[in-house]
């Protein structure tokens, strides 16, 4: 079997995971097609031996590195404070994506207690620390009020049960719900994603999504879901999954709220050097953005790429081609960023 064979399957897996760990479907699908250049780079570092799923994970977790601000925790009140990321990790691991213990051990190089000590940990942490207004959007009878009785048995409230997109938009602007769990095909042949659309176009709220075909929504092609659950679900994956949603979104509105109001409105109107250019070169050539503003945005772009090649460097063994070529990337990546410094700097003094 090639590696091609072998890990495709498992793509739309890992993508799931990768985006519920981050909170992000960008985030998520960007880390998961790092992996694949780095095992096209390095295919002798797939072992054989083991199962390929269990092969793709261990290497999503050796080469993957939380993002900053995915490992500060809120200050809030009532908030998941202090739940580390390898908590999440081995919540998520085991009661999502079905992984054993040991299995959830091996993959992210923790010992057999300390994933224990995770599980224990974050479950917790959701018990006593996230209840939430949940709406849910589900046409059949049976399953919602097995979703209900999931829910309430965390502590939730529900808000109400929606059958179709219409009755979706209307229960939500009535009630305002916390979070909202949907389903993909509505009773009157609409669409759980558009009514959710709909939703989002006027409140901000973690949607979880319920689905027999999540493969169809972990494409990475286009704008997808970020949190998904399979039907059928186990009790222990929607407790998992909501509590990673609400988790996140509870996270980033505090790291909002404690920004000062100059602060945000900067961070609002500025774009995100690497999100909004694909290159260096890019930004420079817009013709919209101030030499200032170039130079402060390629200085923010080369700071932080200076603290991920720190950061890779200090956990690098020599001997492994994949971090190596991970670095080579970045290295690479922070060149093309201290020349497009250099040619705004002359520039500016040439003004």
């Amino acid at each position: 079997m090639s590696l091609r064979e072998a890990v495709g399957p498992e793509l739309p897996l890992l993508r799931r995971y990768a985006r519920a760990l981050t909170g992000s479907q960008r985030l998520g699908d960007g880390a998961v097609r790092e992996v694949l250049e780095a095992l096209l780079l390095a295919p002798e570092e797939f072992a054989t031996d083991k199962p390929p799923r269990f092969e793709l994970y261990r290497i999503f977790h050796k080469l993957w590195q939380p993002a900053l601000d995915l490992n500060q925790s809120p200050t809030a009140e009532g908030l998941v404070s202090g739940l580390p990321m390898h908590s999440r990790q081995a919540l998520l691991l085991t009661a999502v994506e079905g992984f054993s213990i040991h299995d959830a051990a091996a993959m992210t190089g923790r010992s057999l207690d300390a994933i224990s000590a995770d599980i224990a940990a974050a479950r917790q942490s959701i018990a006593d620390s996230l209840q939430a207004a949940v709406m849910i959007i589900e046409d059949e009878a049976i399953i919602a009020l097995h979703i209900r009785s999931i829910v309430e048995q965390l502590g939730h409230s529900v808000t109400g049960i929606a059958r179709t997109r219409t009755e979706a938009v209307a229960l939500a602007e009535r009630t305002r719900p916390e979070l909202v769990l949907a389903d993909i095909s509505l009773a009157d042949g609409s669409s759980g994603i558009d009514a959710v659309k709909d939703i989002l176009s006027a409140m901000s709220v973690p949607v979880i999504f319920i689905t027999a075909f999540p493969e169809r929504l972990l494409t990475g092609e286009r704008p997808e879901p970020t949190y998904l659950i399979t039907k059928p679900f186990e009790p222990e994956t929607v407790i998992a999954t909501i509590g990673q949603a609400l988790i996140v979104h509870r996270e980033r509105e505090a790291q909002t709220a404690e920004a000062s109001p100059a602060v945000q409105a900067m961070t609002d109107d500025a774009p995100d050097p690497r999100k909004h250019f694909d290159t260096p070169e890019a930004l420079l050539a817009d013709p919209e953005l101030a030499t200032a503003d170039k130079q402060a945005l390629l200085a923010e772009w080369d700071s932080e790429l200076d603290g991920r090649l720190n950061a890779e460097s200090e956990g690098m063994s020599a001997s492994d081609p994949i971090s190596a070529r991970k670095e080579a990337n970045l290295a690479e990546e922070a060149g093309h960023v201290k020349t497009a410094l250099t040619q705004i700097s002359e520039k500016k003094a040439g003004e």
